[in-house]
């Protein structure tokens, strides 16, 4: 019989989990496997659990929200014989399941799991960091959290625009050298990000057609800094429009990432803290895992 590990973070899964916890486990032995299930004790368990007795398994399911699902690939990644992996989200917004078909709803996701093969996936690297779905720097996405709800029902779009205008003295740009496979690109960005998604933020990406998380190739996408204020109202439009013809956005997919800034920039990596670098690279394993969708 085939041997199953699930993974329940109780911070992000238990209320969404427990009520189907019996007919998850019942759907998965009825697939074929005998079950272990593992509670998670703290935020680097995870990885450690896999890492040591991911090899053990043929299927490791992790339940929870994009932090759980990163830290299991985390751990399966440099296992010699890596188990397939499953994903029963239950996180906040689950960027990585939406971009990509998995069901919300944790029975039908168990049955995915056992009903479907899984496809070779790939994993980004972040300065040798495995990340699923996006690495990013910049503040410019606070914008839709704090633009009042008031003024987002009154003025709809608009208010986005407002709002947006409105933060931008607050908004700190970081001058970056950036080069990838297509180029070079300098100047002062208010965001950027590399990511492997077609979901960000609880955003869909207008240009999620042309992405793959089987294409070996991650996106890149720039927001700068206008040299002129005058022009601020002009590139926000852009971003909320994701104009990626824009003379204010760059866009481009890429295997291999290098930046360099003056000074050490914070950085977010699947939703957690991913350092203050001032330098690093960014870099694509194509079919590093095999998941199922």
């Amino acid at each position: 019989m085939k041997k199953l590990l699930l993974i329940i973070n109780p911070v992000t899964a238990k209320s969404t989990i427990t009520p189907h916890l019996i007919d998850i486990v019942d759907i998965f032995e009825n697939g074929g496997y005998d079950v272990t299930v593992h509670i998670s004790k703290s935020a680097t368990d995870i990885k450690d659990l896999v890492s040591a007795v991911g090899e053990s398994f043929d299927t490791v399911v992790s339940a929870g929200g994009d932090g759980t699902l990163n830290q299991t690939v985390s751990g399966a990644l440099w296992l010699k014989n890596k188990p397939r992996l499953g994903y029963i989200p239950s996180g906040t917004t689950n960027d990585f399941a939406k971009s990509w078909g998995i069901p919300r709803k944790p029975i039908e996701a168990a049955k995915t799991i056992v009903s479907n093969d899984p496809i070779p996936t790939d994993i980004s690297l972040f300065c040798g960091r495995p990340f699923v779905y996006v690495a990013a720097f910049g503040a410019f996405t606070e914008v839709s959290y704090q633009t009042p709800q008031q003024l987002k029902q009154s003025l709809g779009r608009t208010a986005y625009l407002f709002e947006g205008i409105k933060s931008l003295p607050t908004i700190k740009p970081w001058k970056l050298n950036i080069q990838h496979d297509n180029g070079t690109v300098d100047g002062e960005f208010f965001y950027g990000m590399v990511s492997n998604t077609r979901r960000v933020g609880g955003f869909d990406l207008k240009v999620k057609e042309d992405i793959s998380i089987t294409d070996g190739l991650m996106e890149v996408i720039l927001v700068k800094k206008p040299e002129k204020t005058a022009d601020n109202a002009k590139m926000l439009g852009a971003v909320l429009a994701q104009d990626v013809t824009s003379e204010f956005i760059t866009f481009t997919h890429a295997k291999n990432i290098t930046f360099n800034s003056d000074i050490p920039m914070p950085w977010t990596v699947d939703g957690e803290h991913g350092g203050n670098l001032s330098s690093g690279n960014v870099s694509i394993l194509e079919h590093a895992i095999e998941m199922f969708f």
